[in-house]
């Protein structure tokens, strides 16, 4: 995969970006390391700690297909983090790598776990000790858990690969996840049963967030965004699986959550902000702030939006307003270059398309100072740094969705002021492959399959008719968030060049 631009700063970034992935992978290694952490030690089960790997479970192991998801001085691979870089890593080709790393997470949860996937792994696919020393105590984040559920759908979208859901294990986690989990999680602290699973306290005992500088929230934005992508996805893999009355029950349910959310859970009396988070005293929290080294809001909030819970309109525009401006302030901005890898995400569905620019130069700006977590190295050996960036490139700027097995794709361009044109050469989607530029008013796609691609043009504007390869096609209208969109919808044959203007 090869990305053109006349935006210098955007090729030299992307094509940095893909080449740093290549120092992550890991696949076929022999004999590495496995339960090392920081300071050159080795972490074992039940919080053993040694300085020379002596014990078996400190030895070097074969490296199965997987890539670095986390710090990197820890031998291992985080579910968020995996959930974050999957479209990137997508994108650079790492598809056995994906499918082994997503079995492995959710092959690992049980009814012993309270079907939480463990939190990360070894490159040998055995548990990580230093966040889980035993199946007593581990770290369990709700919200990862619901991004695994929605990275199932989405790589079966890339990839067309069924095994994310019609795999018995597999689906058989995703079920639970949806159903027992939320079920027994809910009404554990606040007593009140609302369809909404609670966190018990900090990531040990159970966390309802993301956000792991703040207090210990009982419900969160996060999970509840993620929750909400989580069902939508639920019921399309349902959909997809024939079972049509359980997916319609599903959609049913997401619109619910939705409603819920946005008239009840987030309102705050006597402000028109969103609550981020509910404590353990049934009160709720819309201030973001920072005290000492404890940050209040960010992942919290940051998720509402970008998992698109909230309605548009004026109260959702503030919202977004407010994260800009809370994380413009140095005094308020998270420290952790990871939690501002989120933040194209959530400005691009709004067609805030200078916003989310500002962030991915900013975040490129960076790469070459020290992360906050110094054994890390610099803030570009972060993993979610250079994964990012490409998937924030392609589903972002250039606004592309794919269904591999109906060999649909569709471009929607979110281009900020300073980037008039992108071009991106062998975009592989299933067994489909092509080449796609985008310009303002035109885009060229080039089937380099063997299958014929349906394309969805589509582009902001309220043109009544585009030009198909020279011919006058009248444009149909849909919005999207809130923004008008005209589209063409195009069988492109193999070996054959489209070209749509308007």
């Amino acid at each position: 995969m090869k990305l053109e631009s006349s935006n210098a700063f955007l090729q030299s970034a992307f094509e940095w970006a893909v080449d740093k992935t290549k120092i992550f992978v890991v696949t076929g290694t022999k004999k590495g390391d496995i339960n090392k952490g920081e300071g050159d030690k080795w972490y074992g089960p039940n919080r053993a700690v040694i300085k020379k790997p002596k014990k078996p479970w400190a030895e070097p192991k074969d490296y199965k297909p997987a890539f670095w998801a986390g710090y990197f001085d820890r031998t291992a691979y985080y579910i968020r983090d995996y959930a974050h870089q999957a479209a990137g890593a997508y994108l650079v080709g790492l598809y056995d790598e994906l499918y082994n790393m997503f079995y492995t997470f959710v092959s690992h949860a049980s009814e012993e776990t309270g079907w939480f996937a463990p939190w990360a792994f070894n490159f040998d696919n055995t548990v990580y000790y230093m966040d889980t020393p035993n199946y007593k105590e581990f770290v369990r984040e709700i919200t990862a858990q619901f991004e695994l559920v929605e990275k199932a759908y989405q790589l079966y979208l890339w990839s067309g690969d069924k095994r994310y859901i019609e795999n018995e294990v597999v689906f058989n986690f995703i079920e639970k996840i949806m159903t027992v989990f939320i079920d027994e999680l809910d009404g554990v602290v606040l007593k009140e049963k609302n369809g909404i699973p609670e966190g018990k306290g900090d990531i040990w005992k159970g966390s309802s967030t993301y956000n792991e500088r703040g207090f210990h929230a009982a419900e969160a934005g996060d999970s509840i965004g993620a929750m909400y992508r989580a069902v939508l996805s639920y019921a399309n893999i349902l959909e997809i699986r024939g079972e049509s009355e359980k997916a319609k029950a599903q959609f049913e349910r997401a619109e619910q959550l939705k409603e819920y959310f946005n008239r009840e859970w987030s309102v705050v009396d006597g402000s028109d902000m969103y609550a981020y988070a509910i404590d353990n005293k049934g009160r709720k929290h819309y201030e973001w702030y920072k005290k000492g080294s404890e940050i209040h809001g960010g992942a919290s909030l940051l998720f509402i939006p970008m998992k698109e819970i909230t309605y548009c309109g004026e109260r959702n525009n503030k919202l977004l307003d407010y994260i800009f401006e809370k994380e413009l302030d140095e005094s308020t901005r998270e420290d952790n270059i990871e939690s501002l890898t989120y933040l194209p995400e959530v400005f691009f569905p709004y067609n805030q398309n200078d916003r989310a620019w500002f962030w991915m130069k900013h975040i490129i700006s960076q790469k070459d100072l020290p992360h906050e977590h110094k054994t890390q190295g610099v803030n570009g050996d972060y993993p979610e740094i250079s994964f990012t960036f490409i998937s924030q490139v392609v589903e972002g700027i250039m606004g592309i969705k794919v269904n591999a097995d109906k060999k649909e794709i569709s471009t929607f361009p979110h281009f900020p002021k300073d980037i008039d044109d992108v071009m991106l050469y062998d975009l592989k989607f299933g067994d489909s492959v092509v080449d796609i530029q985008l310009l303002k008013n035109k885009a060229v796609i080039r089937n380099k399959s063997k299958n014929t691609v349906h394309y969805k043009c589509r582009f902001v504007t309220d043109e009544a008719y585009f030009y198909v390869d020279e011919k006058k096609v009248k444009a149909e209208k849909e919005t999207e968030n809130d923004i008008n969109v005209s589209y063409v919808n195009i069988k492109v044959e193999p070996n054959r060049n489209v070209t749509i203007q308007f």
